[in-house]
């Protein structure tokens, strides 16, 4: 049976108060998260941080770990904890043991997140960049074909987004991971706006690091994330920042610089996390698995796909039409930039954002969004004042 969708509603106060269709910049958080976080901020300044020191101080961990990787549809031994997928993707990107004149594919509609750690590592390690122009009219088929032209026997590394945060357009990542595999390279993916908006199987996938975020689509508080490095790629995968957390134990180095790390991808861990933004992330998580995440992704699409059928058959919006796709959908409106109609729109309630290079407005849908929230961005789109430049 599903869930009633008023009661999951009234789960997440900040849809109530606006018409919330930005998930894809920060979710609405939960009741179940704050109430953790409010409840383990009263204990650190009740009882005080030292009472979290000791084993029991690693159970959250370790259930957060679990929960992530049922996102991930992975083991939790594959998943270490960041703070962002930004993190995560710098972590996936130095990490990699690379050689002067290897090569670092990506392509024209990454995020800085992702992006910029493949810049750093290539002025760091002397390799070369190749960037794909993708255009926002191709197909599957298209993109496979521009990503072939360019990876090689000196490709170390492919990094790109299973969603373009720009389009919205799900790349396809498994046949990306064939094609470099084919090379012995390996594939680093930027999942901040995929995970928790649909189905991940990282055993089935391809991919060798994912990261993902706790703030947008799993509508966790920020500063909470998730790396998954595939079990084969562990010993692959060096780690670039070690701290307490990345030792087997405590006590696991000596003075000549020699120090074991755990068997799994915890080791990617280094130092003190939030301990109110773990316990909210963990019953966050919780509540999406008792609402069922197989719900959650299939309503997130159906959602989308009225948010699509809704902005087609407006006159003035051109869609972005993509193959497939997660909860965004990208478009413009004849007469008003992107800027001036997110503005105006945010004037009646209706919030969503606009993302630069192409200039486009973006909407995006999630479980809890329901029809009425897709009629008054109708409503809002059909009255604003067109001479916005």
């Amino acid at each position: 049976m599903s869930p009633n969708l008023t009661e999951v509603r009234n789960q997440l106060p900040a849809v109530q108060a606006s018409t919330y269709l930005n998930t894809g910049s920060y979710g609405p958080l939960s009741r179940a998260a704050a109430n953790a976080i409010e409840e383990e901020n009263r204990q650190q300044l009740q009882a005080g941080r030292l009472t979290r020191m000791g084993p029991s101080a690693q159970s959250i961990p370790a259930s957060l770990r679990a929960g992530f990787a049922r996102v991930f549809g992975c083991e939790a031994g594959e998943v270490a904890l960041t703070h962002h997928t930004t993190d995560g993707m710098n972590i996936a990107t130095w990490g990699v043991q690379y050689r002067p004149g290897d090569e670092i594919v990506t392509n024209s509609w990454e995020h800085p997140g992702g992006l910029l750690p493949v810049y750093a590592a290539a002025r760091r390690f002397d390799l070369k960049v190749r960037m794909v122009a993708l255009d926002k009219d191709d197909d599957e088929e298209t993109v496979l074909t521009k990503f072939d032209r360019v990876i090689g026997p000196r490709t170390k590394l492919v990094s790109i987004a299973h969603v373009s945060w720009k389009t919205g357009t799900v790349l396809p990542i498994d046949s990306l991971a064939e094609l470099v595999h084919r090379h012995d390279g390996l594939l680093a993916v930027d999942g901040a706006q995929s995970g928790g908006a649909m189905h991940l199987d990282m055993a089935s996938s391809g991919a060798d690091f994912y990261a993902i975020p706790g703030q947008k689509w799993l509508c966790g508080p920020e500063g909470i994330g998730a790396l998954y490095v595939n079990r084969e790629r562990i010993g692959d995968l060096l780690q670039t920042y070690v701290g307490y957390p990345s030792l087997r134990n405590g006590g696991a180095y000596d003075e000549t610089g020699i120090f074991l790390p755990p068997a799994g991808a915890r080791r990617y861990e280094v130092g003190t996390t939030y301990g109110p933004a773990m316990a909210g992330m963990w019953s966050g998580l919780q509540w999406l698995e008792e609402l069922g995440l197989e719900w959650v992704y299939e309503r997130t699409q159906k959602m989308t796909r009225f948010t699509r059928e809704t902005l087609a058959s407006i006159p003035t919006v051109r869609l972005v039409h993509t193959p497939s796709y997660a909860g965004l959908t990208s478009f413009t409106i004849d007469g008003i930039s992107p800027s001036a109609a997110v503005e105006q729109l945010a004037e009646t309630g209706v919030l969503i954002r606009s993302v630069p290079d192409p200039d486009l407005i973006r909407v995006s849908s999630h479980f809890f969004n329901d029809e009425n929230d897709i009629d008054k961005l109708r409503a809002g789109i059909e009255g604003l004042n067109g001479n916005g430049a």
